[in-house]
């Protein structure tokens, strides 16, 4: 990887006694070149046993509090500069140029850190997941129809079951370390068809099958393989449909409340 530009420097980060020192420096000169926003501010920045690759920026009081998964430690300095940039873009509503992502999922998406990040996942993480049955849908006679009419009875997961947020913005996930599917409670509504949840569920599904398929090195979540499936399945574009306005209708609502 090429060396950046604007006399940063550039080198590998070896030993574990100067590395929050150097992330500390790196942080600080990245930031306070980057807006105004950060300038004359106190800029602490460390490195955090997230279970999986999760990097966060916060301001308090007077300070900005960075915190970069350890799974990163001993990551280029390139990488970490990329990770400060992405998260200086977010702060400032902007889109991060296509070198710094770029940067970011080669490192994250190497077969070494995703396997230190499934391992810790598998030891430490734990799925907070409700119960199968909510008020108005059940996920597990849904799981078990949509296995036998399209999946001939072999997808298999350890747990499925709801969350316990809310949420319009993810309303479901696979977990491939633990094996699970989790939906969003903001599915389990009379106001919502069966036909949305077993989308969902299908869609979650598709997950677990290209996952534990794919031989390939950087996995993506939605390869043009996975969407031939999805818009496969006969409800696709109705369900789609619905779940962009109800949930419109829903964050809208809770806005109104809100003011």
């Amino acid at each position: 990887m090429r060396e950046a530009k604007k006399g940063i420097r550039f080198k590998m980060i070896k030993q574990e006694d100067k590395s929050v020192p150097e992330l500390q420096w790196l942080c600080r000169s990245i930031l306070q070149a980057a807006s105004p926003a950060f300038r004359d501010m106190e800029i602490d920045a460390c490195f955090y046993p997230y279970i999986g690759l999760t990097h966060t920026i916060r301001r308090k009081g007077a300070r900005w509090i960075v915190r970069i998964s350890d799974h990163c430690r001993h990551a280029p300095v390139p990488v970490l500069e990329a990770i400060v940039r992405i998260l200086a873009c977010k702060i400032m509503r902007r889109r991060p140029r296509q070198q710094y992502l770029q940067a970011y999922n080669s490192y994250r998406n190497d077969q070494w850190i995703e396997e230190a990040v499934r391992e810790r996942r598998l030891k430490k993480g734990r799925k907070h997941i409700g119960e199968e049955d909510g008020k108005h849908h059940s996920l597990r006679e849904i799981f078990l129809e949509l296995n036998h009419q399209y999946f001939n009875d072999q997808v298999e997961i350890r747990r499925i079951g709801w969350g316990f947020r809310k949420s319009w913005r993810r309303l479901g996930h696979y977990d491939p370390a633990h094996h699970t599917i989790t939906l969003s409670p903001a599915l389990d509504e009379a106001g919502v068809p069966r036909f949305v949840v077993r989308y969902v569920v299908y869609h979650e599904m598709l997950h677990a099958v290209f996952e534990s398929t794919s031989s390939e090195r950087f996995k993506r979540h939605h390869t043009s393989e996975f969407h031939r499936a999805e818009k496969a399945y006969p409800d696709f574009a109705v369900a789609r449909d619905f779940i962009r306005d109800y949930g419109s209708r829903c964050r809208q609502r809770n806005q109104r409340r809100r003011s």
